[in-house]
């Protein structure tokens, strides 16, 4: 296994950060949209200004949730174990308003059909100890009830069903019991958990944060999406700040009600394009924010910090070796930088997490399944240095490695591409014709996919109440 992490940061440089962040919460602070947090960070010790809408926090407050946080030392996530031997991978729980339609080459808004081709499609090709998660939104359902709706998909569709999400509070009841009809206890789902930039704790996350802590959750994640130049300094060190600033201060609002909750942070940083007006989440400067973001929590506040979507956020718009390149080099990054295992996430997500595209999760697990096999690395025994082969074979006369024992024993072990190409040099039009020809077969992969599908058994009774509990979230929320 490959071991050990790249670094940013100086020691000194991470002093320096740790000093501006605490700078910005004593002086600046939070603009928190919610009076029920508000008092309760009075009462913590945070300087609120209920009129303004805003809590300050005293270096001593901040200090001390670092210091309960740094208790337990902090390791990447490749030391913690080694990487299994197969590549396993889900649906990362991007939920995309667009979707890629290859047989006619457009991007369109993702439909109630789309839903269910993606749920029916991960239910037979993904990885069977994964979840199925939904990729897309419905536009032709009303968003007031689309994501229940959509849950209720989910829970009827697959027999390995992710959680429901929730884009408000109003919604949450229903999820709720709709995961209660379904397991037989209730399950929290996922929702708004991203911090807005400039130093905004929304009503939106506020509302969906107290639910979740009345229900009993007490493990968070806080999203960071500051972009350099647009809702944050254009400079890489200044985002970085901003960055961890609204991290740390989402925790101790979250903290606030719940002294006892733990959390991690999830940048997911940009900068914007001068010259087009349009942010990159993708660019190299972006990238490293997210790194710094990462490496500054993982060193100073007791760790845990991962790039939030991983390697979701790219600026390629269409499947295609774009996509394929940010994807690879945003994979090698984190990889190196933040300790994870390297893969690519197979997320399929294009244009900003704004477009999913099932042929593009299907490449680019075909890409993931080497990038996971180089992150084994080199295995050092006997067995595997092969003197007793070397020595046999010696300098070729008459012998050859191809016909040994020892290559039958390990060739298996190598990573065979299913859509990238390795044979020998075609004609021009063939060799031109490459990209479209691996797209191609990937997509013929989903579609056979489709026609595999075969619903899973699921109990009437749980049905009847799963279609009762949509009803009545139609009649009460559509009004």
């Amino acid at each position: 296994m490959i071991t050990g992490t790249l670094r940013l940061f100086t020691e000194s440089d991470l002093d320096r950060l740790h000093a501006a962040v605490l700078k910005v919460l004593e002086l600046t602070g939070l603009r928190v949209c919610s009076e029920p947090f508000l008092d309760a960070l009075a009462r913590s010790g945070a300087n609120v200004d209920k009129a303004a809408g805003t809590a300050k926090f005293p270096p001593d407050m901040v200090e001390s949730m670092v210091v309960e946080r740094c208790r337990q030392p902090w390791t990447p996530e490749r030391e913690r174990a080694e990487p299994g031997p197969e590549y396993k991978v889900g649906l990362s729980g991007v939920i995309a308003p667009h979707f890629y339609d290859y047989d006619k080459q457009i991007r369109r808004t993702a439909t109630r059909q789309d839903l269910l081709d993606t749920i029916h499609w991960a239910e037979v090709d993904l990885s069977r100890d994964r979840s199925v998660d939904m990729a897309v939104t419905m536009s032709d359902v009303d968003q007031r009830v689309e994501p229940i709706e959509a849950y209720a998909l989910l829970l009827e569709h697959t027999s390995r069903p992710g959680k429901g999400y929730s884009t408000s509070a109003d919604q949450i009841p229903y999820l709720v019991d709709l995961a209660t009809a379904y397991y037989g206890y209730p399950v929290f789902p996922r929702g708004p958990d991203f911090i807005t930039s400039p130093l905004t704790f929304t009503d939106r996350l506020a509302e969906y944060l107290l639910e979740a802590i009345r229900f009993g959750e007490r493990h968070f994640g806080l999203g960071v999406m500051p972009i350099c130049g647009g809702n944050a300094p254009m400079t890489i060190a200044g985002n970085i700040v901003l960055a961890m600033a609204e991290g740390l201060g989402a925790a101790l609002v979250v903290r606030s009600l719940a002294p006892n909750a733990t959390f991690y942070i999830a940048p997911c940083n940009g900068i914007i394009d001068m010259r087009r007006g349009t942010a990159s989440f993708n660019a190299p400067e972006a990238l490293l924010a997210d790194l710094g973001v990462c490496e500054l929590f993982n060193h100073r506040y007791g760790g845990g910090a991962n790039v939030a979507a991983q390697m979701d956020y790219v600026d390629g718009a269409i499947p295609g070796i774009q996509v394929a390149h940010e994807r690879t080099y945003r994979a090698m990054a984190i990889a190196a930088f933040v300790g994870e295992y390297f893969d690519l996430g197979g997320q399929g997500t294009l244009d900003a997490g704004q477009m999913f595209s099932p042929v593009q999760f299907i490449f680019e697990r075909d890409l993931s399944e080497g990038l996971w096999r180089f992150g084994q690395g080199i295995e050092v025994n006997d067995e595997t240095i092969g003197l007793e082969v070397i020595q046999t074979v010696q300098f070729g006369k008459g012998k050859s490695y191809l016909e040994n024992r020892h290559t039958m024993r390990h060739f298996r072990e190598t990573w065979f591409p299913r859509f990238l190409y390795r044979g020998e040099y075609g004609d021009d039009a063939v060799e031109h014709g490459r990209d479209r020809q691996m797209l191609d077969a990937a997509n013929q992969q989903y579609k056979d996919a489709l026609t595999r599908y075969v619903p899973p058994e699921i109990d009437k009774d749980k049905l009847k109440e799963i279609r009762k509990i949509v009803k009545q979230a139609q009649r009460k929320l559509l009004i």
